[in-house]
């Protein structure tokens, strides 16, 4: 029987493989171009290109999205950012679902997960952290705290 601290250690390096292996494809360096407004028709680049800021890819549908909300709300409240819901609900429903749970993000309808597709994700929430050149230098999928949001995003403004 395995001990405890072997159990630790081997879960830990599952959760590992598997962020690994989900963000091998993953954009870095230059992101694509988002030519699609936010539902409030702000221009999503502009906001991006003043980083360090975060893009974040999530689903209302999402139990995990659900789950970090909280954290991403209080980071972008300190932070520039763009959020993307990939193949959630259409527009009017999905900015009831915002202002129901008073998120106050600039949002992009991802409705066919075309954006998503460029970026590499294959599953949400999908997080992209932009330098002050507007390159992503660093990603991360699945759940964040906000810690990990804010202390990842202070890296990205040091390059």
């Amino acid at each position: 029987m395995l001990k405890k601290s072997a159990f630790y250690l081997l879960v830990t390096v599952f959760i590992f493989a598997g962020q690994f292996l989900l963000s091998s494809n993953l954009v870095t360096g230059l992101p694509p171009r988002i030519e699609q407004t936010t539902l409030n028709g702000q221009e999503p680049m502009q906001s991006l290109a003043k980083g360090p800021a975060l893009l974040y890819f999530w689903a209302e549908w999402c139990g995990v999205c659900r789950t970090m909300q909280d954290n991403v709300n209080a980071v972008l409240q300190d932070y520039p950012g763009m959020t993307v819901a990939v193949r959630s609900d259409e527009r009017q429903k999905l900015s009831a679902y915002l202002a129901e749970n008073q998120l106050n993000w600039p949002t992009i309808n991802d409705g066919d997960g075309a954006i998503g597709q460029r970026y590499g994700i294959r599953g949400v929430p999908a997080l992209f952290f932009i330098n002050k050149k507007g390159d992503i230098v660093f990603t991360s999928i699945g759940y964040t705290s906000e810690w990990g949001l804010r202390i990842r995003l202070w890296l990205a403004g040091l390059f």
